[in-house]
């Protein structure tokens, strides 16, 4: 603390140094020592990026034992707050002494905890009344104290809460005697709105200490609660949310699965995005069978078959390679066209089973999209590239053309062009020699700008409706040597599944395929009609 140089660096370096040393709540310190602490940590956080904090503080999990550094870092960022309130290690009484101290957002992370004391659950209930009614806090309060109470006083409070344990002297805190609304035992839907950030700052119809402070902009880690990634996906395109999954965690009353319809709202005047109103909703009895128990360990089955698979194909693959590349030796000809051939089977095996596998984790909601963006210049030349030697291999042409300008995708690179050319090889596979298909990519803007895909279908699938389409298809191009390992029915689907889950989808219309997928909202203007090859 000491040391003059407080550059980006050596700040960040110091902060991480200080929270470790003050999370351990070491008896000998002088409170004065950890004061000044407290407050160089609070100087140096603008210098210290979230994920670094958020890094340091879920590294000492189970290992936070200081209720002044817990009080301080609940008034964090989010992902921080949830960090430090879900790895704190403190006492009852430590616990009811900081919770009235506590931004709304951190008590809603709190009352997730399923081991806390009474005397904390008192405190709890206590401010039920005050967070119903008070918007969550945004960021940090002013630098003079913690919600208007000063660091150098909450110390205190915590020296004197420790001593009056020490003396058997335990503080009691007496229960509100006042009325509180009463709610039905199973809740069926909640009305609620979020601040700008996602998180639930007002519901009606449930105990609103069991739901204000839930997140919906991130997807529900372990066992905690939150969407899954369409709704987290969604949220971050500003788009509306339509039976979106979620869960949420604590009270038996709202405690379990549900689905959430809401749309995005904004400032009448500026424009500023606020927030999101809606609705949770409990999922209907066929909403319900897709996450079942069961389904779950399906999933996980399926998941461990596939990964005991992959270990003796990618022996065969290895091999093959070695005797087709001559890599030990020369071999006929003969050999190393069986070992190509055996390649080529291994490569499409492993290419269904990473379809399988992924299609397992979206089923049991654990497939989550890496955020990133995708140039539509670099795909389509990764798709021309990677598609080549299938197209030429059935005589099919395949056109890409796109106007000009298009937004990058608002998605991954690798998550892109997987969509596209599982979407385009199972359309390549259903042609016949010669024919010639159309992709068309095209920027609808907006609040919510689209990229649209247009795909014309060959004349062998014009003949089936939607259903029939994303059904199993015509037998004899399933059987095809070249055909999708798990079919054409399963390759669509798969394909509708990865653009719902991060906001877009596939649908089947005016004898096209349409691949609706959410654009990067970096603003241009300017949009012309021209297209180019």
């Amino acid at each position: 603390m000491r040391q003059a140089n407080d550059s980006d660096l050596g700040a960040a370096a110091k902060w991480q140094q200080l929270v470790d040393i003050l999370a351990q709540n070491p008896s000998e310190f002088d409170m004065e020592y950890v004061a000044n602490g407290l407050q160089k940590i609070r100087d140096f956080l603008p210098l210290v990026t979230p994920k670094v904090r958020e890094q340091c503080v879920r590294s000492l999990h189970g290992r936070i034992s200081s209720a002044p550094l817990v009080l301080l870092l609940s008034g964090d960022v989010p992902k921080v707050a949830s960090a430090v309130v879900s790895g704190a290690c403190l006492t009852d009484d430590e616990w009811s002494g900081i919770i009235p101290a506590m931004p709304v957002r951190a008590r809603g992370f709190l009352r997730n905890r399923k081991d806390l004391g009474p005397k904390s659950e008192r405190a709890l209930t206590l401010c039920a009344a005050a967070d119903y009614v008070l918007p969550v806090p945004d960021g940090w309060a002013e630098s003079s104290g913690i919600n208007g109470v000063r660091i150098r006083d909450i110390v205190e409070r915590i020296e004197k809460l420790r001593s009056e344990r020490q003396s058997a002297m335990v503080p009691h805190i007496p229960m509100d005697s006042g009325p509180f609304t009463e709610f039905p035992q199973i809740i069926d839907e909640i009305r609620f709105e979020t601040d700008e950030n996602g998180t639930v700052s007002w519901i009606e119809g449930a105990p609103p200490g069991a739901v204000v402070g839930v997140d919906i902009a991130e997807p529900a880690f372990d066992d905690g609660p939150g969407p899954d990634a369409y709704g987290a996906a969604a949220f971050r395109q500003r788009m509306p949310l339509e039976n979106a999954r979620m869960r949420l965690c604590g009270a038996p009353a709202v405690a379990g699965d549900w689905r959430i319809n809401a749309a995005p709202f904004f400032d009448h005047i500026s424009g500023r995005f606020n927030g999101y109103r809606g609705i949770f909703r409990r999922p209907t009895i066929a909403e319900s069978a897709l996450l079942s128990q069961e389904g779950r360990q399906s999933s996980d089955h399926i998941q461990q078959l596939v990964h005991e698979l992959r270990t003796p194909l990618g022996a065969i693959i290895g091999f093959s390679e070695i005797i087709e590349q001559q890599l030990f030796g020369p071999v006929t000809e003969d050999y190393r066209v069986l070992a190509r051939n055996i390649l080529n089977d291994a490569e499409r095996l492993l290419s269904g089973f990473d379809d399988l596998t992924t299609a397992a984790k979206i089923e049991a909601g654990s497939f989550f999209a890496e955020p990133g963006s995708t140039d539509c210049d670099w795909l389509t030349s990764k798709l021309a590239e990677r598609l080549r030697g299938l197209s030429d291999l059935l005589m099919v042409t395949l056109n890409l053309v796109h106007a000009h300008p298009v937004r990058p995708f608002a998605l991954d690179k690798e998550l892109a062009e997987r969509i596209f050319s599982r979407l385009l090889s199972a359309v390549i596979i259903g042609c016949e020699p010669d024919e010639v298909l159309d992709g068309r990519f095209r920027t609808e803007p907006g609040v919510n700008a689209t990229n649209r895909f247009v795909l014309s279908l060959p004349r062998k699938l014009l003949e089936l409706d939607e259903a029939e389409l994303f059904g199993s298809g015509p037998a004899t191009l399933d059987e095809s040597s070249e055909a999708p390992l798990l079919g054409l029915g399963f390759s669509l689907r798969l394909v509708r599944s990865l653009a719902k889950n991060v906001g877009g989808d596939l649908r089947f219309y005016n004898e096209a395929l349409i691949l609706s997928l959410p654009a990067t909202s970096e603003s241009r203007t300017g949009f012309r009609d021209e297209e180019r090859e």
